[in-house]
């Protein structure tokens, strides 16, 4: 009998030995084939670390989709990497695709502010001097600036440097950009006249972009400035009297998008300047897509019931236009689709303007956004996936 015990346990010995080194060789050909990968598409280590990290975080699902939030707590919702990323007033959260928390870091930030780029998150504190780098399951680095350089705004960028406009004691405003590995100061410009307004960063790491707004003769008038990291002049300086210029914004690494409260420009190879008023119409809001797109929405006459859905492409041409006649609550891009959440429903376009079938949102929705081919509402109290209607909203189909 005990020559019969020790057999079996021989047995079981050999067969997770076995287990192990089939385990063992599953992970490393994992490995190998994640750094090939990320040669060949140029991702950046930690983002390997990340992809690593996450495979084994995920093993085992979580409670899927409605996923319950705090509202009063929550200040953005976007996607990150594939996960559903919050942004909390006292935390940070990542969400797979079965609701799984991946990761949360707590953060201490009076004002949390966020600027995403496909696989990192900047949180940074609006009037404070504090800023974090994250991943989907990493906190990359925590940042301060100088004494008396609070944070106005910010940015990061596809390669992971990220751009800072803050107060200065020297200027009126400065402009500061670090490399994306966080230990090294790219650029450095201080500005005398003007309060900066916002920031971008060219995909490939060599040009920034930054608005600025001042006042001259009692009127409001915006510049938007393209510097190149190896010269202190700028590529260019381009002004725009009467006009709050809100955001800028990289469509690709030679076209540089400025939205404006009653125009959009766009600067093609960073300096060639073309204008697009609004005419009759206000802005109520836009969003740009990580492929270039730049989306608005227009109220005709300032009627919220009136509104105009028009997409430009990355160099500036008109994709698609959209009438519609309830309003539009937000819009959302990704880089394959276009989320509009009206006070009634979804709509879900293609970048080409071909709309999907509607889906279903709730009175108290505040955000519709996709995630690959997944749509997803954030509600009051909810995040959720969306189906779909069963009849389709009356208003025409755009044309490609």
């Amino acid at each position: 009998m005990e020559r019969l015990k020790r057999l079996f346990r021989g047995e079981i010995s050999e067969r997770t030995s076995r287990i192990l080194k089939i385990i063992a060789v599953v992970v490393l050909l994992l490995m190998l084939f994640i750094i090939a990968i990320s040669r060949v598409r140029g991702t950046t280590m930690s983002t390997v670390r990340d992809s690593y990290n996450n495979f084994f975080s995920s093993v085992g699902g979580g409670g899927g989709y409605p996923y319950q939030v705090n509202s009063s707590n929550i200040k953005k919702v976007d996607v990150l990497n594939g996960d559903i990323y919050i942004l909390y007033n006292d935390r940070s959260v990542a969400l797979d695709g079965s609701a799984k928390e991946i990761r949360s870091f707590d953060h201490s930030f009076a004002t949390p502010a966020l600027s995403m780029s496909p696989d990192r998150a900047l949180i940074y504190d609006r009037g404070g001097n504090r800023f974090r780098v994250e991943n989907r399951t990493e906190s990359l680095y925590e940042g301060t600036t100088g004494k008396g350089e609070d944070i106005i705004t910010a940015s990061i960028g596809k390669k992971g440097n990220i751009a800072l406009g803050t107060l200065s004691g020297s200027a009126t405003s400065r402009l500061t950009v670090w490399n994306s590995t966080y230990d090294k100061k790219q650029f450095v410009w201080n500005c005398s006249d003007y309060s900066i307004t916002s920031t971008a960063l060219s995909e490939n790491g060599k040009y920034v972009a930054v608005s600025v707004m001042g006042a001259k003769d009692g009127d409001t008038y915006s510049k938007i400035y393209v510097f190149d990291f190896e010269y202190s002049d700028p590529v260019s300086e381009t002004e725009y009297p009467g006009t709050a210029m809100l955001a800028v914004n990289f469509t690709d690494n030679d076209t540089v998008v400025g939205v404006g409260d009653n125009k959009i420009a766009f600067l093609k190879n960073l300096k060639k300047n073309t204008e697009i008023d609004y005419g009759t119409s206000s802005l109520s809001t836009f969003a740009f897509s990580p492929n270039g797109r730049t989306i608005l929405v227009l109220a005709e006459y300032g009627s919220q019931n009136h509104q105009l859905l028009r997409c430009y492409t990355e160099g500036g041409r008109s994709a698609f236009e959209e009438p519609y006649d309830v309003f539009i609550k937000t819009v959302y891009a990704s880089d394959s689709r276009i989320s509009v959440l009206t006070s009634d429903y979804i709509d879900i376009y293609g970048l080409g303007g071909t709309r999907r079938r509607a889906r279903e949102a709730g009175s108290s929705a505040i955000l519709a956004f996709t995630n690959g081919r997944t749509s997803y509402s954030y509600e009051m109290g909810v995040i959720q996936k969306t189906s779909r209607m069963k009849d389709q909203p009356e208003h025409p189909e755009p044309k490609e």
